[in-house]
């Protein structure tokens, strides 16, 4: 019995749009240039998809037709890669190839090349048979889950342009690049930083979309430590598609019409909620707060500390009784504080009464811990209107709520914050 083809036996490069004279009958020295295409086929997961699809048909009959007729008229293909990010975000791997290439200005064109029969990485030769596929990127895509590796989604629009099974002729030249090395996955859990921006807080929404100030998100309410992986979802999504034909094609292209994205969130209810201006007694440079009513019953370690001459970060270190001790010593004399836990920020955040809907923007960063944004940092930027809280009491897990939140169709997508 013949031996079949396992699936090893496959390779997908990049092409960028300049690779070649004629992209209809790409020549080998054309496609292993290493200046100009790329071997990208160990970032990806095994759910790509690159392939021809049904073709558009024409079903006219005739006067003499006694059944069916359908007649194919334009080809029709699809692309949609998912790769792996990299636990290293400046090594020179596959896996940041991949998000380099696919993250740069959406709308970039590229020339997608499969081959079928060989190793990604064994040798080119003359006779070698390739499907080659022009497209554009639309806005990168996170994915994220728990205890799942973080995965950057890339997203392509059709130009229209498409040979499948095409014999290469021709002198080799070198292969298409392939980075030293193939990368190390990044898991999501403690990877993932979001941020709600009050609209009040930003003065220029144009600057913010596109650099967004480190300074303004990291001054504004941080969310991550109150969100569960329930129902996660934020972030952009497949945009609106627009089937443009010229009289010349002889397969479908597309256009990018407007983008989309999405967001709803679940939030754990803490145990304690805000306790806002409680009166304290403190002596400067002391790190203890005596005489706070609310403490025995109110006020747990770890609960932020906010008020005049308390240092920005403070938190609870103990409670006994009556009297709190904080992280840090006071700049000043306390006489009155507020304690907030990450999870009564997110309430007192989103908890608006019926008929009011807090207008912001939601702020995430994959890939690069919890911690603060910082300049360079690569973020993510949503205009959001919150709507309705959910409450979420069933079932034996701790008590939530969920947040739909409803686009507002301003967005930055992989942009880089500024100071």
């Amino acid at each position: 019995m013949p031996l079949k083809m396992l699936r090893p036996n496959v390779g997908i490069f990049v092409a960028n749009s300049d690779a070649f004279a004629n992209w209809a009958t790409p020549t080998l020295g054309e496609v292993t240039n290493a200046a100009k295409v790329f071997n990208i086929s160990p970032a990806l997961a095994d759910n790509y998809t690159l392939n021809m699809t049904d073709s558009d048909v024409d079903n006219s009959l005739s006067m003499t037709d006694a059944a069916q007729v359908n007649t194919p008229t334009l080809y029709n293909y699809e692309a949609s890669f998912d790769g792996f990010r990299d636990s290293s975000l400046s090594a020179t791997s596959v896996y940041n190839k991949f998000r380099d290439l696919f993250t740069a200005t959406v709308g970039t064109k590229y020339y997608l090349i499969k081959r079928i029969g060989k190793a990604h990485d064994a040798a080119w030769a003359a006779g070698d048979i390739i499907s080659i596929f022009g497209v554009t990127t639309d806005n990168p895509v996170d994915i994220v889950a728990d205890g799942s590796m973080i995965m950057l989604g890339a997203r392509f629009l059709t130009t229209g342009e498409v040979k499948v099974n095409y014999t290469l002729a021709g002198t080799v030249g070198t292969a298409p690049a392939l980075a030293s090395t193939v990368g190390t996955k990044m898991q999501s859990n403690a990877n993932i930083a979001v941020y709600w921006v009050p609209k009040a807080s930003v003065t220029d929404e144009t600057t913010f979309l596109s650099t967004p100030s480190a300074a303004i998100v990291n001054g504004a309410i941080k969310l991550t430590n109150a969100v569960a992986w329930d129902g996660y979802e934020l972030g952009a999504t497949d945009s609106n598609k627009i089937d443009d034909k010229g009289i010349s094609d002889s397969a479908n292209s597309q256009s990018k019409g407007f983008s989309q994205f999405s967001g709803a969130l679940t939030f754990f209810r803490g145990k304690f909620p805000t306790q806002s201006a409680v009166t304290v007694t403190n002596t400067l440079g002391q790190a203890t707060l005596t005489g706070v009513t609310s403490a025995t019953t109110l006020v747990e370690v770890g609960m932020t500390v906010t008020g005049t001459g308390v240092p920005a970060g403070t938190t609870v270190s103990t409670v006994s009784g009556t009297t709190v001790t904080m992280s840090a010593v006071s700049t000043a004399a306390v006489t009155s504080a507020t304690f907030t836990s990450d999870y009564s920020l997110a309430y007192d955040t989103f908890k608006a009464t019926t008929g009011t809907r807090p207008s912001g923007y939601l702020v995430t960063r994959v890939g690069a811990g919890t911690g603060s944004i910082a300049a360079s940092d690569k973020v993510n930027v949503f205009k959001f209107i919150a709507d309705a809280a959910m409450d979420n009491t069933e079932g034996e897990d701790s008590v939530k709520f969920m947040v739909k939140f409803q686009p507002q169709g301003l967005l930055g997508v992989w942009v880089t914050a500024a100071a």
